[in-house]
């Protein structure tokens, strides 16, 4: 069968092939009947779906974020929004005990990943750090860079909302590492060093906050932590190895880590009382603000002048960029 990508479906397309499974929800209609609420991925994005209970009755497997799918269905559109009304579901493990052939099914079409080298972005995230972070931080930087190191090229930045692939972290924060250099050529005044390790170092935590990364999910330190308090740690525990001489600077670079979504309502347990720890907190925000447009763009393809409302970023957006 011929895979076709997700961002190139089009109400009243039928499907036949292959998705990886990213999220599922048990729900009820409003008549109590029970359905399960789908988000399909493979690498060009993702696409919701329903599974109605008549088809549920047909399949009654047991279904796990992280699983590969055969999915049959057909493109609709509900809410201006595309979604697959899916007609069979089948696990590709199920297929195999069945002892029938799995044909057609290729990985590297159904994984989302950064369209970027990873060994690329690594090696200038590496090269950056030791350009622009003065010692000690440079040390703490690279050894937590070098310790993590192969976690950190596959680990997502988020669970859903942005960057929410493989090497989803490592984008992340390669573009927020060349930002901040660039923002520091301009804000003479703030504290270089700072400002580079903070941005390499804020979503350290996610590396234990998110785990299965083809289907991105919180770890149960994640759920009961956060990758604020978990970075936190990371950090101290590094710093600490290193018997890091200058506590006042390791206290700066803490309050970036812990201050970086802004605002208490966000998960930040403090707000930015540096300028070092407002600089990166706008340069996290506006990459993710910007991912999170391009991916809604990718996925509402209406023939509208402008997009449907999105929750996250509050506003529609504009198609063509035109205004």
């Amino acid at each position: 069968m011929v895979h076709q990508f997700i961002k190139d479906l089009r109400d009243g397309d039928t499907v036949q092939q292959y998705f990886v499974l990213k999220r599922l929800e048990s729900r009820l209609t409003r008549n109590g009947e029970p359905y399960l609420s789908l988000l399909l991925g493979d690498r060009s994005g993702s696409l919701k779906a329903k599974v109605w209970s008549d088809v549920l009755e047909k399949y009654p497997e047991p279904l796990t974020a992280g699983d590969y799918v055969a999915v049959k269905g057909r493109v609709s559109s509900f809410n201006d929004e595309l979604q697959i009304s899916v007609q069979a579901i089948m696990t590709v493990d199920r297929i195999r005990q069945h002892r029938k052939e799995v044909k057609d099914l290729d990985l590297s079409l159904l994984i989302p990943a950064t369209a970027y080298d990873r060994d690329q972005m690594w090696q200038e995230l590496l090269n950056l750090a030791e350009e622009h972070v003065a010692s000690p931080l440079k040390e703490l930087v690279l050894a937590l860079l070098h310790r993590h190191a192969e976690t950190f090229k596959v680990c997502p930045a988020a669970r859903l909302y942005h960057h929410a692939y493989l090497g989803g972290l490592l984008e992340h924060t390669w573009f927020l590492a060349r930002m901040a250099v660039q923002a520091i050529a301009v804000y003479t005044h703030l504290n270089r060093s700072l400002v580079v390790a903070g941005v390499i170092l804020h979503d350290l935590g996610k590396i234990q906050e998110i785990h299965n990364p083809q289907a991105p999910d919180y770890s149960i330190p994640g759920q009961l932590l956060g990758h604020i308090i978990l970075g936190l740690e990371m950090v101290r525990d590094e710093a600490r190895a290193q018997n890091f001489p200058d506590p006042n600077l390791l206290l700066q670079l803490e309050h970036i880590i812990v201050a970086h979504h802004g605002y208490q309502e966000y998960g930040s347990p403090v707000l930015p009382k540096t300028r070092e720890a407002l600089l990166v907190y706008f340069l996290d925000d506006l990459d993710a603000k910007l991912k999170m447009m391009d991916q809604h763009l990718e996925i509402d393809r209406g023939n509208r002048d402008f997009t449907s409302y999105n929750r996250l970023l509050r506003t529609s957006r504009n198609h063509s960029g035109n205004y």
